[in-house]
């Protein structure tokens, strides 16, 4: 395990067994679904973000998973803009709209992976420059200060 890796793990420490498996099993899935593209690690105060995009800042990512203490959203930074025909995606905000996921499956079903495609090439065309060319995934951690204001230890 690389250090990256070491790192992300530690991050997920706080979180309760149920929570850290999902999350692992939503950064596989949606790392395999949307590559090449740069995974953003942040350690907020209160949630671990991870996001994707095709450049090293936050707000031009296209989704990212949001953990907190007792559950998962996916979040489109851009979602106001997306085409959510089954009415999915929550929010009322002018940008951001989101989901809570429970379980791996409701992020496979084919509305929601329509939503990541379609985010995704969003993203895609407001570029100025190419996205990353190579099948592959950045990894970059994003140093975030401040107080944790999350579970202190693993209490499944």
């Amino acid at each position: 395990m690389n250090d990256t890796e070491q790192q992300i793990k530690k991050f997920l420490e706080p979180f309760n067994n149920e929570i850290i498996s999902l999350a692992i099993q939503l950064r596989d899935f949606i790392k395999e679904e949307t590559k090449p593209s740069t995974e953003l690690v942040g350690d907020s105060t209160i949630s671990l973000n991870i996001g994707y995009g095709f450049t090293e800042k936050a707000w031009d990512c296209f989704c990212a998973i949001i953990v907190y203490s007792k559950h998962i959203n996916i979040s489109f930074p851009s979602g106001a803009f997306l085409s959510d025909t089954h009415g999915l995606l929550q929010g009322t905000g002018k940008k951001i709209r989101h989901l809570r996921i429970s379980n791996l499956s409701d992020v496979k079903a084919p509305a929601v992976k329509g939503l990541l495609l379609e985010a995704r090439n969003r993203s895609i065309d407001l570029l100025s420059e190419s996205p990353i060319e190579k099948d592959i995934i950045r990894t970059i951690i994003k140093p975030i200060s401040g107080i944790k204001k999350r579970p202190k230890n693993n209490a499944s």
